[in-house]
């Protein structure tokens, strides 16, 4: 028996799958629970890193809004510069663009 947590984790599911996150376009009001959503299952599958994080926001939308949350600058390795030392945006930052 495999007593290693890192084993026992949940992994995320495949973008078309029945149980992988979704969220309707025509429905904006409904952004907010599509990424309630996705943090259960970053949290249940030990997900941390705010790149992976983004990417996986972006693979259980359709291709046309992937391609817009692409080209926001808070999605890339873009650099905030201001009082901090430069970084890229954070996982947080770019949800709240």
């Amino acid at each position: 028996m495999n007593n290693d947590p890192v084993a026992r984790r949940a992994r995320m599911p495949p973008r078309n799958d029945t149980t992988a996150p979704k969220w309707d376009e025509s429905r904006p009001r409904e952004l907010p629970q599509y990424f309630k959503e996705l943090e259960y299952l970053f949290a249940d599958c030990g997900i941390a890193d705010d790149t992976q994080k983004k990417e996986y926001a972006s693979r259980y939308v359709s291709y046309d809004t992937a391609e817009t949350w692409l080209g926001l600058p808070e999605f890339g390795n873009n650099i905030i510069i201001g009082n901090d030392a430069p970084r890229p945006y954070t996982y947080q930052e770019w949800k709240a663009a």
